[in-house]
Parts: structure tokens; sequence; C-alpha cells
């Protein structure tokens, strides 16, 4: 029922807009620019408004949607920057326990080649004749 009537309007309203009547009204040019100069005058009249606010908010130190998306920004730039920290101190965290492998490495190596850590023999005697 309720798209049998939708149907029917949108057919009623093509008719109109196809009428020569309607093209005729809607191709004057003193109809187009007081359209136009409409559309402006809402825009001018956000515009002062928003413009208002501010300043009221200014005057009241309340915060406005302005202070709130640079703050916003503000927020997800310093979450940007910390993860890239981390990041970093990941990195760094990796390269000492890195280091620190290899010289423990080297130093079992070391200690495994080195004569300190083989036992000495004990220099032989030699046989005195009695």
């Amino acid at each position: 029922m309720l798209s049998q009537i939708k149907d029917i309007a949108a057919k009623q309203v093509s008719k109109v807009l196809a009428s020569d009547a309607t093209l005729k009204v809607i191709g004057n040019p003193q109809l187009q620019q007081a359209l136009v100069a409409a559309i402006n005058l809402r825009a001018e009249a956000r515009d002062l408004v928003e413009r208002r606010v501010k300043n009221l908010a200014s005057t009241l130190e309340l915060v406005t949607r302005d202070d709130v998306a640079k703050m916003r920004r503000s927020i997800r730039d310093l979450e940007d920057n910390l993860a890239e920290v981390r990041d970093q101190l990941d990195e760094a965290q990796n390269e000492i326990n890195r280091a620190r492998a290899a010289a423990d490495h080297a130093e079992a190596s070391h200690a495994a080649e080195s004569p300190a850590a083989k036992p000495k023999a004990k220099p032989r005697r030699a046989k005195t004749a009695e």
C-alpha cells in the first residue's frame, strides 16, 4: 500500500516537473537569483551564529567543538609518538639482549679454549740417583 502511494506520488511529481509551466518558473533568472540569495543567506546566518557561539564560549571559558577536535588530534599524535618510542625501546632492548648473549657465548668459548681453564700438568721431577 505504502509503495503504491510512493509510486503514484513520484509519477505526479515527475509530471509536474516536466510541465512547461514548471520549466518556465525554474528557468526564470529572477527565481534562480532568489534561490541563490536564500542559500547564501542561510550560510551567512550559520557562520554568524557559529562565530557568536565561539565568542561566547571563549568569554565564558567553555570548551568548543574546535577545542575538542584539536585535543583529539593532539592525543592521537601523542599516542602515535608513544607507540613509535615503544617500538624503538623494544628494538633497543632486543639489541641489548643479543649483545649480552653474544658476549656470554664469547666468554664461554674463550674460557673453554683458555689454558687457565685447563688443569696444569705437574712438572715431572727428575730422578736422582741415590
